[in-house]
């Protein structure tokens, strides 16, 4: 069986998948692939037949299953469907006249992450990324979606459909000043902080708690406006030979056993509600990956291509200024 998925993301941990291969006598084969509309490609050129499980989001979905890329999910064949937090049931992305084409499996939001020796101030707002006091200690993600969504809702507005991008480009502007650098992968923000060059920056709840755990004083807060959602999504691809399997596997993906293990060892917030009740709930309340969490989270929608082609050009032109 064939599944597409971002490089070291769970699914080809040999030790996590070492159980779902032995009960089933089946060898996962993975490929892997650099950004979604990387893999949204993959789908439309691949031979029938040839891929089985993807890990698509929400700027990909609606288009595969307009397009009929995937196969619809029988989530009654899913024994832990039910045991999904239960506003990941909803999500508009995955569903398409009351057909369910995706199910749930990781989520995590990028909010604020802060060294508590260096902030000794409370920290509750988004509008600390352009406080005169954390000048040029400040690292902010080089990514179009995040900056516009951030900047929104730093201004009060629809992070998913804001109103005045004019606005939102000179408020980007304006903290350009305070910050130090964009950052573009985890690792690059993770030896920043260690190296003692920042205090702050907008970061992933998932990379934060890795960084926790292996022994950074680092901490993570979802501001009073809200903070940017993400969830990954695992799919069955249209054509796949292996449907009742690829069901298996999902439904194994979404099992609190494989869940809770991922998570100790650094990966995403559990969809599984039973896996985060078993998980040290103060590690789960710091890091924002609790119940409660959830509903401070603006969830990236679905973009059209001209809504995005619209906001990497502004956030082109933020750079260049």
């Amino acid at each position: 069986m064939t599944v597409v998925n971002w490089k070291d993301y769970g699914s080809n941990d040999p030790e996590l998948i070492k159980e779902f291969e032995e009960t089933y006598n089946v060898e996962i084969e993975h490929q892997y692939m650099a950004s979604e509309e990387e893999l949204l490609t993959k789908v439309r050129t691949s031979s029938a037949g040839s891929l089985d499980v993807i890990l698509p989001n929400a700027s990909i979905l609606p288009v595969a299953i307009e397009e009929n890329l995937l196969e619809e999910i029988d989530t009654s064949k899913l024994s832990n469907y039910d045991k999904i937090y239960e506003p990941f049931k909803h999500l508009p992305e995955n569903v398409k006249d009351g057909k369910v084409y995706a199910v749930p499996w990781v989520w995590g939001s990028t909010a604020i992450a802060y060294n508590p020796d260096k902030v000794k101030d409370p920290i509750d707002s988004v509008q600390v990324f352009w406080d005169e006091k954390y000048k040029g200690r400040i690292a902010f993600r080089d990514d179009f979606n995040d900056a516009v969504m951030i900047a929104a809702l730093a201004l009060g507005q629809d992070p998913n459909a804001p109103s005045d991008l004019e606005a939102i480009k000179q408020k980007l502007i304006e903290q350009k000043g305070y910050n130090l650098t964009y950052w573009k992968t985890g690792d690059e923000f993770s030896k920043l902080y260690a190296g003692n060059m920042i205090d702050i920056g907008l970061m992933w709840s998932g990379q934060t708690a890795a960084m926790k755990k292996e022994g950074q004083n680092i901490k993570y807060v979802i501001p009073k406006e809200g903070a940017i959602g993400w969830v990954d999504n695992w799919a069955i691809v249209k054509g796949s030979e292996n449907v009742d399997l690829a069901h298996k596997f999902i439904d194994y993906m979404i099992d609190r056993k494989f869940q809770e293990a991922w998570v100790n060892k650094g990966g995403p917030a559990p969809v599984n509600s039973e896996a985060s009740a078993n998980l040290d709930p103060e590690f789960i309340k710091e890091m924002g990956l609790d119940e409660s969490s959830i509903d401070k989270l603006k969830f990236i929608s679905y973009r059209s291509d001209e809504v995005k082609k619209q906001w990497n050009e502004l956030w082109q032109e933020v750079k260049a200024h």
